[in-house]
């Protein structure tokens, strides 16, 4: 008994001596902000993508809960492997948000962004929305299952992995959706704007404020197939995702990359005048193809080949541009609305949760180019200024709640009505120049209407925004371009 107690003893007195390794503490690096978002990169070795994941969303920063973080554009893909390379780690690859739901196709299929914010294709699963996977990866090498999140940074490379070896794992970046909030007050006209993302500032006119009221964005980067353009419609989020539908036209296509900006309100609703959107599509898309004064490029005068600024409601059912054009012409059937009225700035309207859409040209697919087909190039210009005339004309006769307060709005809406229905049969006989006329005098007269507020719409603010398109359409695709 006595020895056997000496035995058990000496066991356990060996079993304190073994070396045992555990996970260090966390060490924290530099919180550092990017487009309003802010960033912080966590060395800890070893560390497991599901305890990654529990650790950022413990923490907080100006209130607002940390997550991994998700790359949906190549800007912050960049930033955030910058950060990366900043720190000190000794194992460069770290976890982000991405993961992998079950998939019976291994490896490409199924891999998710966190927060619902959307799919990330693979070169098995080739999708739109941007992504940075190395070479050969996804890969899932060590077994089918095994490797079900995404780390960056492999081998201290710029790129993506779907990793499983925590011994390759130096600790994980995590994201504070600061950004997403924005004070409408800085915004309001007189100032200089709200920078919404790198390439895009928005200012609103005059509005009510209440006290909490906020704007929030998120961003988010695709490159579009030129198969598609002037063929399809694209339509992103879709049914499974908690956002509204985007469904872009066919003649609305990428340059080839182009951004989402999605825009949420709280706390105010601009029921007067117009917002203000203006892009500088290089600043956001670095590389791509097209500016609104041409392309960058090369001395091809096409009028297609402008950059546009487009923009969508939360409801897409909402948008006049969702029906009419099926009847009109298919190439212009979808939800979203092109509203370019200068070169590199847009006027549109925001009620609630809105796209709005940068990088964007107008193509109506192969045989309509300038150069090789002009009249055609001209003739699809004119339906297309024509299909807005009519999204213009149901928009007038919608408006009528807002002006019939007096005798003076009454006859006002007549004349409104009167001068697009007018402008419609000026351009159907193919004088563009005094069709351009009887636009500048619809513009002149809404500008200049006492419009009566009607919770939920914005009828002047439509208005302009679609009678100063019409007149750019006029004035810089269709009238210089005219045989």
């Amino acid at each position: 008994m006595t020895l056997r107690m000496i035995r058990n003893a000496a066991i356990v007195l060996a079993c304190a001596f073994v070396p045992v390794t555990l996970p260090a503490a966390p060490g924290y690096g530099p919180i550092v902000e990017f487009e309003g978002r802010h960033y912080q990169v966590v060395v800890h070795n070893g560390v497991s993508w599901a305890t990654a994941k529990q650790a950022a969303e413990a923490r907080e920063l100006e209130g607002v809960a940390g997550h991994l973080a998700t790359l949906t554009s190549e800007a912050e893909d960049e930033f955030v492997n910058s950060l990366r390379s900043s720190v000190a780690l000794t194992r460069p690859e770290v976890w982000v948000g991405g993961f992998q739901e079950s998939c019976n196709q291994e490896p490409g299929c199924d891999w998710q962004w966190l927060n619902d914010e959307g799919p990330i294709g693979t070169s098995q699963n080739p999708l739109l929305s941007y992504s940075n996977w190395l070479a050969n990866e996804p890969n899932d090498n060590a077994g089918p299952g095994s490797e079900r999140h995404l780390a960056i940074g492999l081998g201290n490379d710029f790129g993506w992995n779907d990793e499983g070896a925590l011994g390759n794992i130096g600790g994980y970046v995590i994201e504070f959706d600061t950004a997403t909030i924005i004070d409408p007050a800085q915004c309001l006209s007189g100032g200089p704007g709200c920078d919404t993302t790198a390439g895009q500032t928005m200012t609103l006119p005059p509005v009510a404020l209440q006290q909490d009221a906020s704007i929030g964005v998120r961003t988010y980067e695709f490159t579009d197939d030129p198969s598609r353009c002037g063929n399809d419609p694209l339509v992103l989020f879709g049914e499974s995702d908690p956002r509204p539908d985007l469904i872009i036209p066919p003649y609305l296509c990428g340059s080839p990359k182009f951004m989402v900006v999605e825009v949420d309100t709280e706390g105010f609703e601009v029921r007067q005048g117009t917002i203000l959107v203006e892009n500088e599509p290089l600043d956001a898309l670095p590389g791509n193809l097209y500016e609104c004064t041409g392309p960058i490029a090369g001395s091809n005068p096409d009028p297609q080949y402008r950059d546009v600024v487009a923009w969508q409601s939360t409801d897409p059912t909402a948008m006049l541009e969702n029906g009419l054009g099926h009847t009109v012409d298919p190439v212009f059937a979808g939800a979203l609305g092109e509203f370019t009225f200068e070169c590199g700035s847009s006027r549109g309207k925001i009620k609630g949760l809105s796209y709005y859409v940068i990088g964007m040209h107008i193509d109506f697919g192969p045989g309509y180019e300038l150069q090789a087909n002009a009249a055609g190039n001209h003739s699809m210009f004119v339906a297309l200024t024509r299909y807005k005339l009519l999204l213009l004309q149901a928009s007038v006769v919608e408006s009528k709640p807002a002006l019939s307060k007096s005798i003076l709005t009454k006859l006002a809406h007549a004349a409104l009505r009167a001068l697009v229905k007018t402008t419609i049969k000026l351009h159907d006989r193919g004088k563009y120049e005094t069709a351009l006329v009887t636009t500048k005098l619809f513009l002149f007269g809404a500008e200049n209407l006492a419009y009566k507020p009607i919770p939920g719409e914005n009828y002047h603010g439509e208005h302009l925004m679609r009678g100063s398109n019409i007149q750019f359409m006029y004035e810089e695709k269709v009238i210089p371009f005219a045989p």
